[in-house]
């Protein structure tokens, strides 16, 4: 059989020039040290995410005991080439995810092509089940917890970040696509997935104060240092007192820029009285179960 190496070589070259150029689009995490403060309201930091909490449904919190969605998503193909690890995306395509607020705690049994992973992460533990068996591969380990803490984040908005309400710092708006949007700065402690420290920016609709993209750094996996992410979101549903994010796209925005990731809500609904021990096994209780209610 005869093989073109020059064929080849034009391949490999036209990858290497592609991430090149996409690598020249990436962009700096936004943080008070270099962005130019400018401003079309007086309101710090801490006000402007009280408010977007607040619309949110952040008066509320404390009632807020368990939040149950499904979800339906489609990885873009490069990004599950550069992190195949970290997208797990022959496992993580639809999924029955469970949130207890109060406890910082998340559950996620996710379904593909290869079968389902089970995730259970709180403050203090993570545990990891592939088609039921235990993983205790550090580098999955660090990839889980890194992706359930960030989508703790991404599907929860502001109301997952009211522990850090004192913390935030104003920095400059961003005009795009007609909107402007008022943008805030938390250097977050602990960060996500085992890191120390994190970087989270929101952007807040300047007119129904809705947070309508979060921005994160990825510090502490080995493969994800110095990359940061965006996330947007396109939709929302209102369910009782909260407004939950209903469809996002994911993009990374260094150390190139790709689009990574798009998914929606297929089912929602809240307080089933869920506790920890409803979703710490291999499998959910009967009560967390039950797929989330689905979306009209």
């Amino acid at each position: 059989m005869f093989i073109d190496n020059r064929s080849s070589a034009l391949r490999l070259l036209a990858a290497a020039f592609l991430l090149f150029i996409m690598s020249g689009c990436a962009s700096q995490f936004p943080n008070p040290q270099n962005a130019i403060f400018q401003s079309t309201s007086n309101a710090d930091g801490q006000k402007l995410f009280l408010k977007t909490f607040k619309v949110h449904g952040g008066d509320a919190i404390n009632e807020l005991n368990d939040v149950n969605v499904g979800i339906t998503g489609k990885w873009k193909k490069l990004i599950t080439k550069i992190q195949p690890l970290v997208t797990d995306f022959k496992y993580r395509v639809d999924s029955e995810e469970r949130i207890l607020p109060k406890e910082f705690a998340y559950a996620a049994l996710y379904t593909g092509p290869s079968g389902n992973k089970k995730v259970v992460r709180t403050p203090s533990s993570l545990n990891v089940f592939y088609n039921k068996v235990p993983s205790l591969d550090s580098e999955v380990l660090s990839s889980t917890a890194l992706t359930a803490d960030a989508f703790f984040t991404f599907l929860l908005g502001p109301l997952a970040l009211h522990k850090w309400k004192d913390a935030f710092t104003r920095i400059e708006d961003k005009f795009e696509l007609g909107n402007n949007y008022y943008r805030i700065h938390l250097a977050r402690e602990p960060g996500f997935g085992f890191s120390k420290a994190d970087e989270v920016v929101l952007w807040i609709d300047a007119v129904t104060f809705r947070t309508a993209k979060i921005q994160i750094t990825l510090e502490w996996h080995s493969t994800t240092k110095s990359a940061h992410v965006q996330v947007d979101y396109l939709d929302y549903i209102q369910v009782g007192k909260y407004l939950f994010p209903s469809d996002f796209y994911e993009k990374v925005n260094a150390p190139i820029a790709i689009g990574a990731h798009a998914w929606r809500l297929t089912g929602l609904d809240i307080n089933r009285g869920l506790s920890l021990k409803n979703i710490d096994d291999i499998e959910y209780s009967s009560k967390a179960k039950k797929s989330a209610m689905a979306l009209k």
